[in-house]
C-alpha cells in the first residue's frame, strides 16, 4: 500500500525554492575556495591541513548539489501524486543519500576552521586541548548520526519506499537522534563563528580589517540558523505524506548550512586579493617574500608565524594610521611621491637574511 498521497496542483512546482540558492550559494563557495587556495599557496605561501580540509568540505559540497539537482529531475517540489511512483521513490532515494555528503561536508569544515584557528590565535595549551576535543566531539557525534541514517528500517529500502514491507525504528527515536546532532551542529557553529571575533578583539589590526574577517566569520550565524530550521523540520523525514514536496524545505535548510559554512571559512583568506593595486605586476613583484619584523619572537620554540596569516596588514598604505610613530613611517609618507626602497629581515633554518631589492645575503647564523 502506498502511503505517500496528497492532493495538490499537477503543476505545482517548488523546484526553484531549493534549486536557485543551491546553485548560488555553491558557485559563490567553489570560486572562494579557489581563491583561498590561490592566496595560500601563491601570496602567503602557507598552505596547510586547514586549506585541505576547506577543500574536502566543498568537494562533498558539490556531491550534495549533484544529488539535490538530480532529485529535482525525479519529481522533488512537485506533489508526489502527479509523478511516476518508481521515479517518486528513486528521488526520495537520492535525498536519503544526499545526507552523508553534507554531514561529511559540515565535519570537515569544521575541522578546517578549527584547524585555522588553532595556527593562527593559539596561545596556550588549554586552547589547544580545547580544538582538539572540539573537533572530536563534532567528528564523533555527526559520524554517529550518518551511521543511523540507513539502518533505521529494515530491509533499508524501506526507509525511502514505504512499498516495501518490513519495519522501521520508532519514529520518536529517529526524530530524537535527528533533533540531537542539528542542536550540535547549531551550537558547533555559534562557538566557531564568536571564537574569532574573541580572539581578534585585542589583535592590532584596523577596526575596518576587524569588522569585515568579523562579518565573513559570522556567516557561521547564518549557517547555525539554517541547522536550527533544519532541526525544527527534521519530523518531515518520518511524518511526510507527500516527500517530494514536503522535503524541499528540509533539504535547503540542510545544504544551505554547509554552502554558507564554506563561504564563511573561505571568505577572510581571500582578503589580500582587495589589497589596492594588488594585480599591478609591478607592486607584486616589489612586495617582500620574507616575515614582517613584528613576527619574529625571541622564543626559537614558538611555532607561530603571524606575518603569515591573512590579518597581516603591514604592507597595505592604505591601512595605516597617519599619527602612527612605527620605524617605517617615514617611507609611507613618501609612498605616493618617490620609489620606496624595502629592507627585510627574516630567520629562515637558523641563518639571519637581509634582503635588499633583488639580491640578499647570509649575515649571520641564530
Amino acid at each position: 500500500m502506498v502511503v505517500w498521497i496528497r492532493a495538490v496542483d499537477d503543476h505545482a512546482s517548488r523546484a526553484s525554492v531549493i534549486v536557485i540558492p543551491t546553485i548560488v550559494t555553491t558557485v559563490i563557495a567553489v570560486i572562494l575556495t579557489l581563491l583561498r587556495l590561490y592566496v595560500r599557496k601563491f601570496v602567503m605561501r602557507t598552505l596547510a591541513w586547514d586549506d585541505w580540509f576547506n577543500v574536502l568540505a566543498t568537494l562533498t559540497t558539490l556531491v550534495a548539489m549533484g544529488l539535490i539537482l538530480a532529485a529535482v529531475s525525479y519529481g522533488l517540489g512537485r506533489p508526489i501524486d502527479s509523478l511516476d511512483m518508481d521515479r517518486a521513490v528513486y528521488c526520495v532515494k537520492l535525498l536519503r543519500m544526499c545526507l552523508f555528503p553534507l554531514l561529511f561536508s559540515t565535519i570537515f569544515l569544521k575541522i578546517s576552521i578549527s584547524l585555522l584557528l588553532m595556527r593562527l590565535f593559539l596561545t596556550t595549551n588549554i586552547w589547544k586541548i580545547f580544538f582538539w576535543c572540539f573537533i572530536a566531539f563534532n567528528t564523533i557525534t555527526s559520524l554517529l548520526d550518518a551511521a543511523i541514517v540507513l539502518p533505521q528500517c529494515s530491509p533499508v529500502a524501506r526507509t525511502w519506499d514505504k512499498r516495501v514491507d518490513g519495519t522501521c525504528w520508532p519514529k520518536r527515536a529517529i526524530n530524537g537522534a535527528a533533533i540531537a546532532q542539528g542542536s550540535i551542529a547549531a551550537g558547533t557553529d555559534i562557538v566557531l563563528s564568536i571564537l574569532p571575533i574573541v580572539f581578534l578583539w585585542n589583535v592590532k589590526i584596523p577596526i575596518k580589517v576587524k569588522g569585515a574577517i568579523c562579518g565573513l566569520m559570522a556567516l557561521g550565524f547564518a549557517s547555525a540558523g539554517f541547522a536550527l530550521a533544519r532541526t525544527i523540520l527534521v519530523s518531515t523525514l518520518t511524518e511526510a505524506t507527500d516527500p517530494t514536496w514536503e522535503y524541499v524545505n528540509l533539504y535547503m535548510c540542510a545544504f544551505l548550512e554547509s554552502s554558507l559554512g564554506v563561504i564563511a571559512a573561505a571568505g577572510p583568506s581571500t582578503r589580500p586579493l582587495l589589497r589596492p593595486n594588488f594585480w599591478n605586476k609591478e607592486y607584486s613583484r616589489s612586495r617582500s617574500r620574507s616575515l614582517p619584523l613584528h613576527t619574529v619572537t625571541a622564543k626559537k620554540s614558538s611555532p607561530r608565524v603571524w606575518g603569515d596569516t591573512l590579518f597581516d596588514t603591514r604592507f597595505d598604505v592604505e591601512e595605516r594610521p597617519c599619527g602612527s610613530r612605527d620605524s617605517q613611517m617615514g617611507l609611507w609618507a613618501q609612498v605616493g611621491m618617490a620609489i620606496v626602497k624595502r629592507t627585510s629581515i627574516e630567520v629562515v633554518r637558523g641563518e639571519v637574511v637581509v634582503s635588499q631589492g633583488e639580491g640578499e645575503k647570509v649575515v649571520g647564523r641564530d
